[in-house]
């Protein structure tokens, strides 16, 4: 069945590289994907595969069905692009003014697509429910898995296993990325806002600074990490936006904050809200100001499970080979909310090899992010192959 899947990814490459460029030159910010779903509908209806669009507004679901009792595989992609402005020259750039598919969405829409094609042409050699998602909006808090989730993309078939991969460009092209355990961090986002009093900025006695409080904030919030938690717990406390004032010469009478938290130990992670408070609180008191502190959480950590990454591993042998599947030393403090599927579903989350071939390598979310399109077709394979690899595993079991 490997060589199959190899052989039909193959000759899908050529519509995979135009499917991920129709998409990449639409971009569409989280929960406005209609043109991206309206192509993944177009794309694999008619092949014998059950389509419901409009899952959390967006969102697609397809079934590839099998027998009664079967159990069911489900892969993921995702499929919103970022508000930033592209800067490669290329005939596919986005034609969206301020939005670009900076983290490579638009391949992983194309190569679920092309594993959708690949498995509907092996249907009668299939035991197993394979349930295809294409969500919408990822890269904004809370995301569109936790919304999915909650209109029932894991029942009707009861998903018993669910896979994604991500595009790397730090990996070569083709080649597979295994990381086990933790992957990628819970992350939450924190508002701050300061409450002084504002005047005159010749006479600074007669007020309550907000924007020099602000600062001292900024600083002490830091020494949760460095004197508060033990130092070989990861932990990232980034203020990324402040807002205050509004003249030259005029204190202001308040100032806002925002920031993230990124942990990777669930432990630490509950105990973040009432430490990072308790800063805010001294700070501001000692400087006879007031506070507001709101903190959301976002996204759990991402844990693989070992038994649906050795299915990944036995996939990626048979596919591309050992020597290209290798392992990830190290967690990112990135954050992923596949991981709200993997908190209630046995999954494994890993990533593909997009490395250009020439020039400089960018990072995720950079206005020159860009991928090495010979991959696509050896994403769309290792999709369709987890499904597969996970049928052999699972040999004559039944949902229960």
């Amino acid at each position: 069945m490997y060589d199959k899947i190899m052989k039909v990814a193959g000759q899908m490459q050529p519509e995979l590289v135009e499917i991920r460029r129709a998409i990449h030159r639409n971009p569409e910010l989280g929960f406005a994907e209609w043109e991206t779903s309206k192509l993944v509908l177009d794309k694999i209806s008619g092949v014998g595969i059950q389509v419901e669009r409009g899952i959390a507004g967006t969102g697609v679901v397809a079934v590839l069905p099998a027998a009664r009792n079967a159990k069911t595989v489900a892969l993921r992609a995702d499929m919103d692009a970022l508000p930033v402005e592209e800067q490669n020259d290329v005939p596919y750039r986005s034609n969206k003014p301020g939005v670009m598919h900076a983290c490579g969405h638009d391949a992983h829409v194309a190569m679920l697509i092309g594993a959708a094609k690949i498995l509907a042409k092996m249907k009668d050699e299939l035991l197993v429910n394979v349930k295809f998602i294409f969500q919408p909006c990822e890269e904004q808090p809370r995301g569109g898995a936790e919304p999915m989730v909650r209109e029932g993309v894991l029942e009707n078939p009861r998903v018993d296993a669910i896979f994604a991969l991500h595009v790397n460009p730090y990996l070569p092209a083709g080649f597979v990325g295994l990381k086990e355990g933790t992957v990628m961090a819970a992350a939450d986002q924190f508002t701050i806002n300061i409450i002084g009093k504002g005047g005159h900025a010749a006479a600074p006695h007669q007020t309550v600074d907000p924007i020099i409080i602000a600062s001292h904030v900024v600083q002490a919030l830091q020494t949760v990490v460095s004197r508060q938690i033990d130092p070989i717990e990861p932990l990232v406390i980034s203020v990324c936006t402040i807002n205050g004032g509004h003249s030259f010469n005029v204190i202001a009478d308040r100032v806002s904050l925002t920031g993230t938290v990124r942990t990777l130990n669930p432990n630490i992670q509950q105990q973040m809200p009432e430490q990072l408070r308790s800063v805010v609180k001294g700070v501001t008191s000692a400087f006879g100001a007031d506070y507001s502190f709101d903190y959301q959480w976002g996204y759990p950590a991402l844990t693989n499970n070992s038994y649906m990454l050795e299915i990944v591993r036995q996939a990626g042998h048979r596919l591309v080979g050992r020597q290209r599947v290798l392992t990830v030393a190290s967690p990112s403090m990135g954050a992923e909310d596949f991981a709200c599927y993997t908190s209630r579903v046995p999954g494994a989350y890993f990533f593909l090899g997009t490395k250009p071939p020439q020039g400089e390598t960018y990072p995720w979310h950079n206005p020159k992010f860009t991928i090495d399109e010979s991959a696509l077709a050896t994403g769309a394979a290792l999709l369709a192959g987890c499904a597969v690899r996970a049928q052999e595993a699972w040999g004559g079991e039944t949902a229960e």
